[in-house]
This record gives structure tokens, sequence and C-alpha cells, in this order.
């Protein structure tokens, strides 16, 4: 039934392909497909629903479009393209890469529905993908953007080094630069050297870019601190490899370092990751930069889940719980993992009242049923909150771990802080 979502559109005269093509959309990517088996109906599809088309896969050859026509068409309403083709040489390449096509794929066996799989997923994440185009010549950044732009990259512009440099500290996000050397005000020399005093290699790629030809150049940008070189004139194709290349290398530094600050069953943050970055917010805390609340909550009588119903399904209970408590707080609160059926939450710039958000948090976890075999499973949590920053980050959690314990002293299934005042639904507060 068609609807809301986002749509890939298959144009392909070809149904056992476009088939085979739909079924591996379907089982590995969140997009409605729209097939179309000639121009015309590829045409209507268009008319009808282009504001949700993310974008097409299309036949060079179809039946009432033999020439390529369909893309041209494709292009002119905006939608970046993935072009297939059954014959390939030299002057169908140069046919196809002079359009403005994220790609072209030769229908040759099954391995190639799965790059055509691969470019989707790429196109998918490069919308949140961030390229600085440097360069002195506004028609040569407008060039360049045009290149990139069907690939779905956020881009951004300067016009030298400097330049650079502002949109950099406004967008820590920038994953990749694109530099041209001979600038005013600042050269891309001297921008390289800047950008890699506080950016490393494998945080932000830079690929330089000159007219002028050479190894002492291509060595002189190597040195200073990019990851690539390109030459003008280059080929798209070229363009877009080396910074496919480039993005997708930055990508996997950033998805292991991220594994590695994760608990593997919750997908919170570990327990190392967690003192890592709540020292840094610490520090600022006993500077009076900001407020700090440390909260241990745990799993009451998470033992008896094992013993009665087996490993497996406490692993559910506490990723269940974990969820739970991830969706009822702020991004900017660091939530981890410490152990077992433990987790430890930092909340930054939360004062007394943020004892409501762990009352809710008790509430709503004593009301969730985790489905297992054929039973539910319930389970409440014991909360212990400090405010009251001491010596160390360490020495702070214990004192939140302190309340926690004397919470189950109390019965379980509540709350104890040492905000004063404090009062809880679920049980008495200390103070």
């Amino acid at each position: 039934m068609v609807g809301d979502k986002q749509c890939i559109l298959i144009v392909e005269d070809s149904r056992t392909y476009a088939e085979l093509l739909h079924r591996q959309i379907d089982r590995q990517l969140d997009f409605e497909v729209l097939r179309a088996a000639d121009l015309a109906t590829a045409r209507q599809l268009i008319e009808t629903h282009k504001d949700r088309i993310f974008l097409a896969i299309l036949d060079l050859n179809l039946p009432d479009a033999p020439d390529g026509e369909v893309v041209d068409m494709v292009l002119e309403n905006g939608i970046s393209a993935i072009v297939l083709t059954a014959t390939f040489d030299n002057a169908v390449r140069e046919k196809v890469v002079s359009k403005s096509i994220i790609d072209y794929v030769v229908k040759e066996n099954v391995h190639d529905l799965e790059y055509v799989v691969k470019l989707i997923r790429r196109a998918v994440r490069n919308q949140q993908t961030k390229i600085l185009i440097v360069d002195d010549s506004g028609t040569y950044r407008y060039v360049l953007k045009s290149q990139l732009l069907p690939y779905k990259f956020q881009i951004l512009e300067a016009e030298n080094g400097r330049a650079a440099l502002e949109i950099l500290k406004q967008n820590e996000d920038i994953q990749l630069v694109i530099t041209d050397n001979q600038m005013p005000v600042m050269d891309g020399f001297e921008l390289i050297t800047e950008i890699r005093k506080s950016h490393p290699r494998e945080q932000l790629s830079v690929i330089g870019l000159s007219a002028s030809s050479g190894g002492a150049l291509t060595a002189g940008f190597l040195k200073r601190g990019a990851n690539d070189f390109l030459s003008k004139p280059y080929s798209k194709e070229e363009l877009y490899c080396r910074v496919s290349q480039n993005v997708e290398i930055t990508d996997l530094i950033r998805e292991i370092k991220e594994t590695s600050n994760r608990d593997y069953l919750t997908g919170l943050f570990n327990r190392r990751y967690f003192y890592d970055i709540g020292d840094r917010y610490f520090a600022s805390a006993r500077r009076n930069h900001l407020q700090l609340v440390v909260a241990m909550i745990d799993i009451d009588f998470f033992k008896s889940v094992n013993d009665s119903f087996g490993h497996e399904a406490g692993d559910l209970v506490i990723s269940a719980i974990a969820r739970t408590i991830k969706d009822d707080l702020r991004q900017t609160d660091v939530v981890a993992r410490m152990g077992g059926e433990e987790f430890c939450v930092l909340a930054v710039n939360a004062g007394p009242s943020y004892e409501k958000v762990f009352e809710r948090i008790r509430a709503k976890v004593q009301e969730v049923l985790i489905p297992y075999e054929n039973k539910e499973i319930s389970v409440t949590v014991s909360c212990g909150v400090t405010g009251q920053l001491a010596e160390t980050l360490s020495d702070t959690v214990r004192k939140a771990d302190e309340l926690l314990y004397m919470a189950k002293q109390q019965g379980r299934n509540r709350i104890l802080t040492d905000f004063e005042s404090a009062e809880s639904e679920g049980g008495p507060a200390a103070s």
C-alpha cells in the first residue's frame, strides 16, 4: 500500500531481473519499491510520487527508450540515478559517465544486485555526511558541488583556508575537506597544517586538489597531513572513488571506536567509556561550570529471573530495561551498563528536580512485560541518586551506590536521594 515512505524506483524491462532486485531491496533496506518496465510508466510514477522517490535504478535500454532517454528524464526531475546496462564498452561508458549519475552496473550475475544495494546504502549514509569544498573560484566550487550532489552529500563551501577553518568550528561533524592549494588569505598547505592541529587523519579526511602536476606538490599535500591528492583535470569516476574511499575509511574508524565504547548486549555505553567521558564532565562540574547528578539503577531480584527462566531470558530483561531507562533520558545524559544488571546515569546540568525523571523510570519499569516463550516476565528496579559531588567521579558513583544499597534494604522498587526535602512515590527519600 502506497504511503509516505520513501521509494526506490526500478525501471527495468526484464521482469526476472526487476523481481530479483526488488527482493534484495525489500530484504536489506527500508524503502518502498516502485516498478516500471518502460519510459512511459516511469514518467507516470514520477509525476505521482516524485517527492517520495529517493533514487532510481534505470535500465539503459528500454523498449520505448533504447538510447538511455529514461536517464535524462529522471535526472531532469532532480532524482539521483543508478544505471543498469547489459552490455559494456568504452562507448557505453563514455555515454553513461557523462551524465550526473551515482554509478553504472553491468548486469552479469547476482553479485551485481549486491553492489546496487551497497550503492543505495551508501547514498543513505551520505545524507549525514558533510563535505567542505575550499576553492577561491566560485565557478570551480559550483562544478565540484554539482558533481557530488547526486551522491546526496551535504556540501559546504569556503573561498579560502581561513573561511574554511571558521566553517569547521561551526560544523564539527564535517567528515571530508576537499581543498585547492593556490588561494588568497590562506592557501591549501596552510589550511591542512591548521586542520591537523585539532583534527587527526582518522577523524577528518582531506583531499588536496591542484591544476599543477608533479610529485613535489603531491608530497607537499601528503606531508602536511592530506589523506589523498587529485590533479585537475580528473574524471568524475575518479573523484567519487577517492571521495567514497576516504569517507568509508573514516566511517569504519568511527564504527570501530563506537563499538569499543558500547556494551554488546544493550548498546549502552560500557563502564570504561562512562569513566572516560564522565571524568571530563566531573572536572567541569568541580569548576562550577555545570551541575551533575549521578544515579545507580539495579534490577531487583535479577538472580531469580536467571534461575527461573534461564540466562537467555535474563539477557532479554536486561535489554528491555536498558531501553526503558534510555528512552526517558536526554541525549546529553550518559547512560552506561556497569556490569550484570546494574546501570549508571550521569545527568548533565541536572539538579534536584531530576529526581522526578528517575521516579518516572522506576514506575515505567514495573509496567514493562517482557515476552519469553509462552510467558511474560516483569521486574522492578531500585535507584540511588546523588547530587553531591565527592572528590572524584568514582567516589560520587560510590555515594549513589550506597543510596542504592539502602533502597534495596528498605524494600526495593524505590529511589533514594541525598537531595534535601526529596520525596518519592516509590518509597521514602534519604536526605
